[in-house]
C-alpha cells in the first residue's frame, strides 16, 4: 500500500514538474524580422500585430527589424544588414517589403534580390513572407500589376504572400470614402496600417482577424469589423487560389 502511495507521489510531482514546462511551449512565441521600409515602420506595423495577438491571448509575436525609408530589397542586399539580421534569428519567418514602386518599375531587379534574400532566409531555416503593398491613391489603376508581381514572385520562391494590397483594394472598392493612405497619397494612414495588421494577423496565425479589437488601430470597434471581415476574406481567397 505505501509503495502504491509512493508512486502516485511521485507522478503527482512530475506532473507538477512539467506543467510549466508544458504552459512555456505553449506559449512559444512566433519569431518575425521584417525587411522593408517607411511602408513598414510608419504606424508600427509589426507591433500592431503583435498588440492584435496579444489582445486575444494568441501565441506572442516578437518581431525585429531592418527598416530604412525608401530602401528596396537591391539596397537591402548590398548593404548586407539584412543578411546579418536574418542570420542572428532563429526566426519563425522573414517578412519582404520591396521599395513600393520597384514591382512596377524593376520587376527583374526586385526578382533578382529578392531570390538572394529567400536564400538567405532559406539557409537559416526561416519561413518569407511576401509584404504585397498598395498603389498610390492617385494611381489606383496600377494595383493589378503590383499585386501580380507579389504573387508571381511568391510562386517563383515557393513562398506565402501578405495580399495587403489586395485587401486595401477591395476595401475601397466597397467603400470609395474609405481613407487608408495618408497625405502624401502613399504611405499608410493609421486605418491603412490597421487594414494591413488584420491580413498579417490572418496570414500568420491561419486565423480571422474578426471581432479583434479595433482601439489597437484607433477604431471603433463598428469600423474595425468591416475591415477584419475584407481583410480576412481576401487572405481566404488567396488560400484557396493557392490550392487549385
Amino acid at each position: 500500500m505505501r509503495c502504491t502511495r509512493r508512486i502516485f507521489l511521485a507522478i503527482a510531482v512530475f506532473c507538477v514538474a512539467i506543467a510549466p514546462a508544458q504552459a512555456q511551449e505553449k506559449q512559444k512565441p512566433v519569431r518575425v524580422l521584417f525587411i522593408g521600409n517607411s511602408f513598414t515602420f510608419v504606424n508600427d506595423l509589426p507591433n500592431m500585430i503583435a498588440e492584435l495577438a496579444k489582445a486575444v491571448k494568441q501565441l506572442p509575436l516578437e518581431h525585429g527589424q531592418e527598416t530604412p525609408g525608401g530602401c528596396s530589397f537591391e539596397k537591402h542586399w548590398k548593404d548586407g544588414k539584412a543578411a546579418t539580421k536574418i542570420a542572428a534569428g532563429p526566426w519563425d519567418y522573414v517578412v519582404l517589403q520591396e521599395q513600393s514602386q520597384r514591382p512596377l518599375t524593376g520587376r527583374a531587379v526586385m526578382f533578382e534580390f529578392a531570390t538572394k534574400l529567400d536564400g538567405e532566409i532559406k539557409k537559416h531555416k526561416a519561413k518569407t513572407l511576401l509584404y504585397q503593398t498598395w498603389a498610390r491613391q492617385d494611381e489606383p489603376t496600377k494595383q493589378d500589376a503590383l499585386s501580380k508581381a507579389y504573387l508571381d514572385l511568391g510562386k517563383e520562391l515557393k513562398a506565402s504572400v501578405a495580399p495587403v494590397g489586395t485587401a486595401w483594394q477591395n476595401a475601397l472598392q466597397k467603400n470609395p470614402k474609405l481613407v487608408l493612405h495618408a497625405a502624401d497619397k502613399s504611405h499608410p494612414c493609421k486605418t491603412g496600417t490597421y487594414l494591413a495588421a488584420c491580413v498579417f494577423y490572418g496570414t500568420i496565425y491561419a486565423k480571422s482577424p474578426e471581432d479583434l479589437p479595433g482601439n489597437v488601430g484607433g477604431l471603433a470597434d463598428g469600423e474595425a469589423k468591416t475591415l477584419q471581415a475584407i481583410a480576412w476574406e481576401t487572405v481566404r481567397q488567396l488560400t484557396e487560389t493557392k490550392k487549385q
